[in-house]
């Protein structure tokens, strides 16, 4: 063979073999493009679908907990379909308010706000009970009646029933038979009667037993007094079963108390306490009486109020309300000079 023939063939060769070699390599970028193309399309899919699940789904505390993969403010990590690794930071996912709701939700599909949540109905308020003033002096009138019937002392006037409906129906019948208050001075007779006025209305046994009640009572007598006034003395105590009396009947016995020779006798057959205690409620029924202008005996309280005061400073330091009697006595004086 030619040398020149030769050197020929082996020049060829190495072009014969360029054309096979670029096919391969092409073949080859084309694959790596293809995958990583594919790759590319797929984790973007994958993050998007992901991302619109935790927008319809927010995360919530129970999910936290169960699911091991979510953990508040931890590093997890999670395995792809394709075998690649992601590594995310999942914390809680931020309330949504009114501001805050994705446009593209719709509202049946966004989470109970405030105004969605049923709230309970409001309880009524219970409207604060109201306490008369009557109910306090009943109730301790009641409480004395009660305790009197338990005394052992009561027991040898026997009485017919409770001792308040006793005193109570003994009330009536002295207030439908109220002594003389005029021209007591004309004749002997109308000063006996006067003298002997509840011996003839309220007999020798109920005269016997209050003689015993304020003898063995004597220190609940202002209370029982005072109670008593506060209930006779307001309109809206006549129906606290004490209230319900004939006020110019009381009016009769506090003129009969303060200017009649019968009245004044039987206040100094009692002790200056008890005597000091009844004309001072005495003096107020008249005052009440000039108030509402029916002082048909024209009774002055001046002369009273004054002897009144007098015999409280010097004697009436015992007396529980000494200085809220004289502080009314001081202003009735200070309105009737």
């Amino acid at each position: 063979m030619d040398p020149s023939k030769e050197k020929d063939q082996k020049q060829t060769v190495p072009s014969k073999r360029k054309p096979n070699i670029i096919p391969i390599i092409l073949l080859v970028l084309l694959i790596a493009a293809s995958c990583g193309a594919a790759f590319y399309y797929y984790t973007s899919a994958h993050k998007a679908k992901r991302n619109t699940a935790e927008i319809d789904s927010p995360v919530t505390r129970a999910q936290i907990i169960e699911d091991p993969l979510i953990n508040r403010g931890d590093k997890t990590t999670s395995v792809l379909d394709d075998g690649i690794e992601t590594t995310d930071l999942v914390t809680d996912p931020p309330a949504i308010t009114h501001a805050d709701k994705p446009s593209g939700l719709l509202p049946s599909e966004l989470p109970e706000t405030p105004t969605d949540i049923k709230q309970s109905p409001n309880l009524d308020k219970e409207e604060p009970v109201k306490i008369s003033i009557c109910s306090e002096p009943a109730k301790q009138l009641d409480t004395f009646y009660q305790s009197l019937d338990k005394e052992a002392y009561m027991s040898a006037y026997k009485i017919d029933g409770s001792s308040k409906n006793h005193f109570s129906k003994l009330i009536q019948k002295l207030l439908a038979n109220p002594p003389q208050v005029t021209r007591e001075s004309d004749d002997l007779y109308t000063i006996l009667r006067n003298t002997a006025h509840f011996f003839r209305i309220s007999g020798k046994d109920n005269i016997l037993m209050m003689k015993g009640i304020l003898d063995n009572e004597k220190n609940k007598l202002e209370q029982i007094l005072s109670d008593y006034y506060l209930l006779v003395s307001n309109a809206e105590c006549s129906t606290s079963g004490y209230g319900n009396v004939d006020k110019d009947a009381l009016y009769e016995y506090a003129c009969f108390f303060l200017n009649t020779m019968g009245g004044r006798l039987y206040l100094f057959r009692r002790d200056s306490l008890s005597r000091m205690v009844v004309t001072y409620y005495a003096v107020l029924l008249v005052d009440e009486a000039n108030i509402q202008n029916n002082n048909r005996h024209g009774i002055a309280l001046r002369p009273v109020v004054d002897m009144l005061i007098n015999e409280m400073e010097m004697g009436g330091s015992s007396l529980k309300k000494s200085d809220i009697y004289l502080n009314k006595l001081y202003d009735l004086k200070e309105k009737y000079q």
